[in-house]
């Protein structure tokens, strides 16, 4: 069973497509994929490493209270194994709530030898946003935030990544966004938000995207609330605070295809057309019409 699903992750796309369209087992198919692909082998991670990076997560998403799900942890590591191991950045993560997907981080920093820092005011939201109504049409829910909701506490945090994650590698950093992160000055290699709030997110990118590196991700777990998504398609908020255009954000609405249903999981990615060389039948190169 182990080599039939090695082969599976070397066949070409379109017939994984094929086979996963008849056996539509997300959940099993996000952690087949981490483990029998070639996912981490950049870093020298083989099957039995995975494994433990597997068991850890399982292990910390039993201990602590999460608002992120294991396909989630795992497709954070899924992108972050694609950095190339000379590429000189940070792994950033805004908003933590009571540090389980920091543990998952604090795993890849450690493997990756890179800082992670993490921003939050470790008292949960600092206000309600009463004026922004929540809107998640593709699950049918609507509604408010409450001051304070998804808290935990500085020592909360540090302890449960020192009990399930590797803390060495990890600078906190305490305060609300809007005053912390002016003071940021890293190159990131890897941003993750898991901020909730429309001003929240805003003042995230206002700070932070200019010192993510090109041909990179900021993954956020807000992907199903379009009060939140639609900052990243903010034409005038873009031009007049970071004078560019917004990137648009992969996985609107419903988040990426990492589960059967829905997921909280989606991306802006840092990079340019001319990167992307993957090529179709049905889209034309306007140079020679190919």
């Amino acid at each position: 069973m182990i080599d039939l699903k090695r082969i599976f992750f070397y066949l070409p796309p379109k017939i994984q497509q094929k086979i996963f369209s008849i056996n539509n087992n997300t959940k099993s198919f996000i952690a087949d994929e981490f483990l029998f692909s070639d996912i981490g082998k950049n870093y020298g991670l083989d099957l039995k490493d995975k494994k433990n990076i597997l068991k850890k997560i399982l292990e910390n998403l039993k201990k602590v209270e999460s608002a992120t799900s294991l396909n989630v942890h795992l497709t954070l590591l899924k992108y972050l194994f694609l950095i190339p191991k000379a590429s000189q950045g940070t792994i950033v993560e805004c908003g933590t709530y009571k540090g389980s997907t920091a543990i998952t981080l604090s795993i890849a920093a450690n493997i990756m030898e890179k800082k992670l820092i993490i921003y939050d005011s470790f008292e949960g939201l600092p206000n309600g946003e009463n004026n922004i109504k929540r809107k998640y049409p593709h699950l049918k829910l609507t509604g408010y935030y409450k001051k304070g909701m998804y808290c935990g506490t500085l020592d909360l945090v540090k302890k449960n990544i020192n009990n399930y994650g590797f803390i060495d590698n990890v600078t906190f950093i305490k305060g609300y966004f809007n005053n912390s992160l002016k003071k940021h000055d890293d190159n990131i290699d890897f941003l993750f938000l898991d901020v909730d709030l429309t001003s929240s997110t805003y003042t995230c990118i206002k700070y932070l995207w200019p010192y993510l590196n090109n041909d990179r991700y900021c993954m956020s777990d807000d992907a199903c609330d379009l009060s939140v998504v639609q900052c990243w398609f903010d034409s005038k908020w873009w031009k007049d605070n970071l004078k560019s255009k917004p990137p648009g954000y992969v996985g609107s609405g419903c988040g990426l295809n990492i589960s059967s249903s829905y997921a909280s999981l989606g991306y802006a990615y840092k990079g340019k057309d001319e990167n992307y060389n993957n090529k179709y039948p049905w889209l034309v190169d306007q140079k020679t019409k190919k």
